[in-house]
């Protein structure tokens, strides 16, 4: 099964360095097949037999772990669960921004967050694992950090800009 793939906050300021071509090799010897990676975010497409995002993402981590000695969350979508993130998107034009989420929040947390970010300039709209921001301000000033949706929502979160969203589309379908 082929998989899309996101590791949160690697190749940062400096921090959590992963060297592309290291993490491919990396996952070959952990038996991961026709790896892709995508700029230096850690954007990864590769093909397992395991059908459960729930084992790769775990699969990965510890991976991570003991290849390059540090934790870094990842999720993980098939590519058919991942092709939904454009079906689902309610928001026009491209100043866009979705958070993937390692599982689906329980609803109460999702009436948290619809709460909280009542006021707010930037709007959201969520759908399963998706995390959907349509941003007014701009990444920096926008209520919807990466911090904030981990803990409001409680799972782990990393997110993309749309055009990343796009282009892993057009990779994992051979584009």
């Amino acid at each position: 099964m082929k998989y899309i793939i996101f590791l949160r906050a690697i190749n940062v300021g400096g921090n959590r360095k992963i060297k592309m071509a290291d993490l491919k090799a990396a996952l070959q010897s952990e038996g991961y097949l026709n790896i892709t990676t995508y700029i230096q975010s850690g954007n990864i497409i590769a093909e397992r037999e395991e059908s459960d995002h729930e084992i790769i993402q775990t699969e990965i981590e510890a991976l991570i772990k003991k290849h390059f000695g540090f934790d870094v969350p990842a999720v993980a979508f098939n590519v058919s669960e991942y092709e939904e993130v454009l079906k689902r998107n309610p928001f026009d034009g491209d100043k866009l921004m979705v958070h993937f989420l390692d599982r689906i929040p329980e609803q109460a947390m999702i009436n948290k967050l619809e709460q909280l970010s009542l006021d707010h300039q930037d709007k959201s709209s969520h759908a399963g694992r998706f995390l959907y921001i349509s941003l007014n301000a701009g990444v920096s000033d926008s209520l919807f950090s990466n911090k904030f949706v981990e803990k409001v929502l409680q799972v782990r979160a990393t997110a993309r800009n749309w055009n990343t969203v796009l282009k892993m589309v057009d990779k994992a379908n051979g584009k």
